[in-house]
């Protein structure tokens, strides 16, 4: 037994061993996907929040749209609503760059010291920097905040490379521009910045060519950005102890975007000064993000180091080893005393299955009872209710009991006290059945055990008991009854009888009526098919009659030749083959109508199939359907047979095809009719009759049953077909009728019938 622990407790380890490397490799790719979704979320937010402020410089552009002529009061107005500290803290400033002419550089710088829409006395002390000579010059005149940025009023971005390189992309693409990464000249703290613009044209100048774009254009509203201040709005600060972060700038799109990061092109990064020290990172979390800027690509370069949010949980991989060692060594205990309380269970279970002998043989119920389910029982029980075995384990004891009941009566008392009562049950079949119950706690200290419950057989006892109740009661009140009534029942039987013998007379004579109709129609039908076949019978009979008579001339004559003789001999044969071809179609015919006739008139219960009789029906109307030009398609297998009534089976075939004659196909040139059948396992087929005809309103499919209703009443109809065929049908056959119908869509009528009909009480007494 030892041996068998050792070796689990050696698998144990085994398995533990692969726990710990497997959680590793989890944690790692926890680490990897979490490195992946931070890295995605500060270039997501970086974009995110860069599309927001270009989408001010759009707004700001607007400002310069409506009124060209904005004064410097106004932008500071505008300005100063946008709360830029609180809700922009990653703007330096918000400027607009007049384009200037050289012709008209001095009358500007004059204007600009006269100013004083905003400050009283204007700004004399102002003067255009750096002194460069340009045919234009791009002046910052509205700079907003002025305070931390007076070195900027005043500045000709035209003397600066940079700036001046990106001011004339912007005004011949109309689009928003950044720069490279400068140096502002507001900040003395020299960290990197860019400054992104956008060109304001004249309003109402057509801008579809490079030429209308530099003639009309104004200037540029501007937005200065410090690159620290704007990925501190966008990297959560403790994320920063943790991921690395470089931005490099790649230079224009247009140029390929390909510069090679350096210091010259560093923006931000988030290790602090360049050339600082900064830890390894882990190997598989570098990742490298290129966004597009303003027509200029930055390049992100992520590094993630170890730390608690990118390092592996070393206490849970521990925690994993030790308890998989533990749990191996308490499955190796396990293992070996499993091994020894085989024995035992193998005896308890001996034990059980005779104490379940015991109960399964008893002549009462038991069972075990808990919370309205029944956990177990005996045999007695379910076959006591006439449910299979194992039928009634697990089911809520409500199947036992009528509905309607707001108590259980199967849960015991609140304090375990026996219980002892006398209870209808029901049965599977739903009948009742009195028994007497007994019922205790199972453990009373537990009480969600449940209760032990052993019921009785007393239906026998309570129905006697309330047999004599009811005998008395029944003596007490039908001897005063008996005598009031026995006149008048005398009299109303009477009255019955009458009027259930003027019913029945008067419905057997409209079934005949309706059949003979049915009859007669297949009579004519009948002798209009003869009329045929007797005809061309008739008339080479008289050919050949004529032949013989030549040929006994020709004989008498002495000139018969063999090839007269061959001749005549050929010509007998044709005539035979045609006289008996024509002679066998009237003898299918007659023998089909001999079937259908007997069947509809004796309409005895024989063995038959189906494709048989629908053959003999659909022939003896066969001159009729041809008529009314009318296709019938018959999906029928020769092998599906009955026991039961051809005769009504043809009855109502005839019925149905008249019906689809008289009415489906009003107004139509042709007609299709379907007939299709098919078996519904061994006790039952579904024979459908559809056509394609003009179908039925709701109003007449409800009224189709309805005796002397028809929509043809004076042109052919009765009213009674469809009437009879549902007597027919759920009375003779023993079936089921089901009709569908709608307007322009046809009509299908499903019989469902039965494959052997028992005999009728007057078949059965013969």
């Amino acid at each position: 037994m030892r041996i068998h622990g050792y070796l689990a407790f050696l698998v144990g380890v085994c398995v533990t061993v692969w726990v710990c490397l497997f959680v590793m490799e989890v944690q790692d790719q926890q680490i990897r996907n979490g490195f992946q979704r931070d890295t995605e979320k500060v270039a997501r937010d970086t974009t995110l929040r860069l599309q927001t402020y270009f989408d001010m410089l759009l707004s700001i552009k607007g400002v310069f749209a409506v009124s060209q002529d904005l004064d410097r009061a106004a932008f500071h107005r505008y300005v100063r609503e946008l709360n830029l500290t609180e809700r922009y803290p990653g703007f330096q400033a918000i400027q607009f760059v007049r384009r200037v002419p050289r012709e008209q550089l001095g009358a500007y710088a004059d204007a600009i010291r006269r100013d004083a829409a905003l400050q009283a006395g204007g700004y004399p002390e102002f003067k255009i920097h750096p002194a460069s000579k340009q045919d234009e010059h791009f002046i910052i005149e509205y700079n907003e905040p002025m305070r931390g940025n007076e070195n900027a009023f005043g500045l000709d971005l035209a003397a600066l490379p940079p700036h001046y390189e990106a001011l004339r992309m912007g005004r011949d693409n109309g689009g928003v521009i950044a720069t490279e990464r400068i140096t502002l000249v507001q900040d003395a703290s020299g960290q990197p910045g860019f400054v992104a613009r956008l060109p304001v044209y004249k309003p109402g100048v057509a801008l579809d060519s490079l030429a209308s774009r530099r003639a009309a254009l104004i200037g540029f509203v501007a937005i200065v950005f410090r690159v620290n201040n704007l990925m501190r709005e966008v990297i959560d600060s403790p994320l920063l102890g943790h991921l690395y972060v470089r931005i490099n700038d790649g230079g224009y799109l247009r140029d390929g975007g390909t510069a090679a990061p350096s210091l010259d092109n560093l923006l931000f990064d988030s290790a602090g000064k360049a050339g600082e020290a900064r830890l390894p990172a882990l190997p598989g979390l570098s990742r490298n993000v290129s966004l597009n800027v303003g027509q200029r690509r930055w390049r992100l370069q992520f590094e993630g180091h170890a730390g608690q949010r990118y390092g592996r949980n070393w206490m849970v991989i521990g925690v994993t080893g030790a308890a998989g060692v533990i749990i191996s060594a308490l499955i190796a205990a396990l293992l070996v005393a499993w091994q020894r309380r085989r024995a035992l269970a193998r005896q308890l279970r001996n034990a059980l299955n005779e104490q379940r002998a015991f109960q399964d043989t008893a002549v009462v119920g038991i069972g075990l009872f808990s919370n309205g389910l029944i956990l177990r029982c005996n045999r007695g029980l379910e076959e006591m209710t006439g449910y299979p075995g194992g039928g009634l384990v697990g089911m809520r004891s409500s199947v036992l009991l009528r509905a309607g009941g707001a108590i259980d009566p199967f849960a015991c008392g609140p304090c375990g006290e026996p219980a002892h009562l006398e209870l209808e049950l029901l049965r599977r079949d739903g009948s009742p059945l009195w028994c007497m119950v007994n019922g205790r706690r199972l453990d009373p200290e537990e009480p969600a055990k449940g209760c032990v419950w052993v019921i009785a057989d007393i239906s026998d006892r309570k129905a006697a008991e309330a047999a004599l109740v009811e005998t008395k009661l029944g003596l007490e009140r039908s001897l005063a009854e008996l005598a009031r009534e026995k006149a008048r029942v005398d009299e109303a039987h009477k009255e019955l009888s009458s009027a259930l013998a003027a019913l029945k007379q008067a419905q057997s004579t409209l079934i005949t009526s309706e059949k003979m109709a049915s009859l007669g129609a297949l009579v004519a039908g009948i002798a209009h098919e003869l009329n045929t076949p007797i005809g061309n019978s008739l008339l080479t009979v008289s050919a050949l009659s004529d032949m013989v008579a030549d040929f006994e001339r020709k004989l008498a004559e002495g000139g018969i030749k063999r090839s007269t003789l061959d001749v005549h001999l050929a010509d007998a044969k044709a005539a035979c083959t045609i006289i008996a071809g024509s002679l066998g179609r009237a003898a299918d015919l007659i023998t089909s109508f001999k079937q259908v006739a007997v069947d509809q008139t004796s309409d005895q219960r024989r063995r038959f199939h189906l494709a048989s009789v629908l053959h003999d029906t659909l022939a003896t109307y066969s001159a009729q359907l041809r008529r009314a030009n009318c296709e019938v398609k018959v999906d029928v297998p020769e092998a599906l047979d009955f026991l039961s009534y051809p005769g009504s089976l043809s009855q109502v075939l005839s019925n149905l095809i008249n019906n689809a004659i008289l009415h489906a196909f009003e107004g139509r040139a042709q007609g299709l009719i379907t007939i299709a059948a098919r078996a519904e396992g061994e006790e039952e087929a579904v024979l459908e009759f559809s056509d394609d005809g003009i179908g039925m309103s709701a109003k007449t499919l409800r009224q189709i049953y309805d005796p002397f209703f028809t929509t043809k009443m004076g042109q052919g109809g009765s009213g009674l077909g469809m009437n009879i065929v549902y007597n027919i049908v759920t009375g003779v056959l023993k079936g089921r009728i089901d009709i569908r119908s709608e307007p322009e869509q046809g009509t299908t009528v499903a019989l469902t019938l039965p494959r052997r009909v028992p005999a009728r009480e007057m078949e059965q007494a013969a």
